[in-house]
């Protein structure tokens, strides 16, 4: 049974749905480059600059998303659809505990983000001068996989939070279901497409064979 307040239960909902595609990204990401070293090699096996541009395009989008979302409730006469704005909503709503917990999870969120904030603005949305013209990052703080999995901990914990109060139930963001059209599904097809090629070396299949294909002209 949903519960939320109706001051609180629209920016809740969107963020729901932003929180949600985050893990998606985040949980893509781990699929293909947090797996093993062995699915690392089958990648760089298969289109190594692609991949790596993937790599860094998926951990790029998911420190700027949790910029977003920890943005402040305004810039300037401009709303953000953040958490800040729905901390707000939830302490007009007078729910003192409740903003209370909620304080702290943020607090603990803004300081775990703080890293990706410095990305954000010298690199991934900006291009600071002084930072683009040196020939290497090494100013900037090193992202280590575990600072984005204890972030999107934080995340979760804050929705579910609201969730829990209002309606005794709390939504698995960490396992997202995307059927067959995963990283897994990729990784899958990039296993069938290595055997495939493989056996056109041996000669068991005809060099011409995948004209056979319906997506051989794609």
């Amino acid at each position: 049974m949903n519960n939320i307040p109706s001051n609180i239960i629209d920016v809740f909902e969107k963020l729901k749905i932003e929180v949600t595609w985050l893990h998606v990204r985040w949980k893509i990401y781990r699929q293909l480059f947090a797996h093993s070293g062995k699915r690392i090699d089958l990648l760089n096996e298969c289109a190594s600059t692609f991949f790596y541009v993937i790599q860094e395009t998926l951990i790029d989008e998911v420190q700027v998303y949790i910029c977003k979302l920890t943005d402040p409730a305004c810039n300037g006469r401009y709303e953000n659809l953040s958490f800040e704005q729905l901390q707000r909503r939830v302490e007009d709503q007078g729910e003192r505990q409740l903003s209370a917990d909620l304080r702290k999870l943020l607090d603990d969120l803004y300081d775990k983000s703080q890293d990706f904030r410095t990305w954000r603005n010298k690199r991934l949305t900006h291009l600071d001068l002084n930072t683009a013209m040196q020939s290497n990052t090494n100013d900037l703080p090193v992202i280590y996989r575990q600072m984005i999995e204890d972030t999107l901990r934080l995340l979760r914990n804050y929705m579910n939070t609201i969730e829990v109060h209002y309606c005794h139930r709390e939504t698995d963001y960490d396992n997202f279901h995307m059927s067959s059209s995963d990283g897994e599904a990729l990784v899958f097809m990039l296993k069938f497409g290595i055997r495939y090629k493989e056996l056109l070396k041996d000669h068991k299949l005809p060099f011409d064979d995948f004209e056979q294909s319906q997506w051989w002209d794609a």
